[in-house]
């Protein structure tokens, strides 16, 4: 390769490079002049929907009607009084029925264990014990009152916790056997009010 092509070839660079970058320069200045009148566009968002809340889902859930009932649990009231022995006696969880009002008519006594206690329901595997409320067990009250098997009362009371097995031997005045009876036994009804037959 000659000097001369070579120096023209520097020549016809530099050259190239001076038009590249003059055309660079008219074609930023041509873009700069556009930017005081660019094209406006305006991007909106759609017109706006009217938002739809749902309401919640409410699921209610109920025992299916195919589904047989075996054994229906005991419902008892808590406002009105109960009126039946058999009430208590099939209540699972009689603590619940603490200072619930009872009002028993025309209920049969299956025994007497002492001045104060007896025994009522239908039968002797359906009763519940009974305890005078001391104002009963005083003065003239306890003269009137003679309790004994077979008979058939009307009570009005307040069923209370049972106490354990020597307290109520002690205040109750029962035999160690006739105690321990009551060891199956969650409540009693606190007699406030007895009628006779």
């Amino acid at each position: 390769m000659s000097l001369k092509y070579i120096k023209n070839f520097a020549a016809d660079s530099v050259w190239l490079s001076r038009v590249t970058i003059s055309a660079l320069l008219v074609v930023f200045l041509a873009a700069c002049e556009e930017r005081k009148n660019p094209d406006v566009v305006v991007v909106s968002p759609s017109p706006t929907a009217p938002v739809v809340t749902a309401p919640p889902t409410v699921v209610v859930v109920s025992p299916s009607p195919t589904t047989p009932v075996t054994t229906a649990p005991t419902v008892v009231s808590t406002t009105e009084p109960i009126t039946d022995v058999v009430v208590v006696t099939t209540t699972q969880d009689q603590q619940s029925l603490v200072n619930r009002q009872v009002q028993l008519t025309n209920t049969p006594v299956q025994g007497v264990t002492g001045d104060r206690t007896f025994w009522v329901g239908p039968s002797n595997t359906q009763q519940m014990l009974v305890v005078l409320d001391e104002a009963l067990d005083s003065g003239g009250t306890e003269k009137r009152l003679d309790v004994n098997p077979g008979q058939t009362l009307t009570i009005n009371g307040l069923l209370r916790p049972m106490p354990n097995t020597a307290d109520a031997q002690k205040q109750w005045g029962l035999t160690a056997a006739e105690a321990e009876a009551l060891k199956s036994q969650k409540v009693y009804l606190q007699a406030s009010q007895i009628q006779q037959k």
